[in-house]
């Protein structure tokens, strides 16, 4: 019986945290009574403390060059205070996920075994990386006999975020919400975006053939490219990006009839709340990171590079060629099945 469970994934954003939920709940079903703490980036700590079956946020910061060492020394003596007796490495790789809780002294520790870190562990499974993430994460618990849970996607906003995007639309004049398309500009690789001239294509035959109501999203970083949006193209779109909190972005998804975005944390979180998505894929693979459930469509093309999982396109004849082939008129083409 595990009564202080460590689960470690200090490699996430925002969507591979609501792809971790599944196995969260699971760990959190088979030991009701653990208090299950959560060893993550500072990215993701603000959203994961609020998380329905988190207890305790760990932060893992490995700084720069110069103090990541004394800042790899702190997690462990702070995982070794705590007491932990089972570490769950849910990290899909990294071999610093495993020796945290292995020089920690945590008695019990499962996870894949990749790169060698099998080693460090005391019980290890083959990596799967044909696998969506969320069973991958879901296949190492089944080292401690947790099997087939539920996969099913949650994500955490609460009643006062729904008002406060209910309010928000309200000032825009926007009271029925039957006709909404969420439009996710942005991605956190350059490689995975599609340019702003090809969704400026799409909103205005959206609005032409649907009247739909096109609300932009995204973080305050990414509050330039809906300025370079209007300026590419006059587009009649509601710019909410970098207007809501993270959890009242998952509100203001769950309002919208339809999400078009590329692969990103949007996308998760609108797999999440069930709000049907249209996702672009360039260079990561919608086998393991597609949005998960039903009634999504994944529009990819068949170039012979990808999925690469490159940061920056290695192609010199034809770059981002995964993401330039997706033409606007098959999205709109897609759009106009499902709505």
């Amino acid at each position: 019986m595990s009564n202080r469970i460590l689960v470690t994934q200090t490699g996430g954003w925002v969507g591979d945290m609501v792809l971790l939920t599944p196995a969260l709940r699971a760990l959190k079903i088979a030991y009701p009574q653990a208090h299950l703490a959560l060893l993550i980036r500072p990215l993701v700590a603000t959203l994961m403390a609020t998380h329905p079956y988190v207890d305790e946020v760990i932060v893992d910061s490995k700084g720069s060059a110069l103090n990541r060492l004394p800042s790899f020394w702190k997690s462990v003596s702070e995982i070794r205070r705590s007491g932990f007796d089972l570490a769950v490495v849910l990290h899909p790789t990294s071999f610093r996920n495993a020796l945290i809780p292995f020089l920690a002294g945590v008695p019990e520790r499962i996870g894949s075994n990749v790169g060698g870190r099998g080693i460090l562990l005391t019980k290890n499974c083959s990596d799967r990386t044909d696998l969506h993430e969320i069973h991958r994460y879901l296949r190492v618990l089944e080292l401690i006999d947790i099997r087939e849970p539920s996969t099913n996607l949650e994500f955490w906003h609460t009643d006062a975020d729904r008002d406060a995007v209910s309010q928000m639309l309200t000032t825009y004049g926007i009271s029925s919400r039957e006709n909404l398309v969420g439009v996710n500009l942005g991605t956190t690789w350059h490689t995975k975006r599609w340019a702003l001239e090809n969704f400026a294509a799409v909103i205005t035959q959206l609005q032409k053939r649907l009247g739909a109501g096109i609300l932009l999203t995204g973080s305050p970083a990414e509050i330039p490219l809906g300025e370079s949006l209007e300026q590419v193209a006059r587009v009649e779109a509601i710019n909410l990006i970098g207007k809501t909190t993270l959890m009242q972005l998952g509100a203001l998804i769950e309002s919208c009839k339809l999400y078009l975005t590329c692969d990103s944390g949007p996308m998760h979180i609108a797999a999440a709340v069930g709000t049907p998505t249209i996702a672009l894929f360039g260079p990561t693979s919608p086998m393991r990171h597609g949005p998960y459930g039903e009634n999504h469509v994944v529009i990819e093309k068949p170039v012979e590079c990808r999925p690469c999982y490159k940061r920056n396109c290695m192609r010199e004849d034809l770059p981002h060629l995964c993401m330039t082939e997706i033409d606007p008129s098959e999205v709109i083409a897609q759009i106009l099945k499902v709505t």
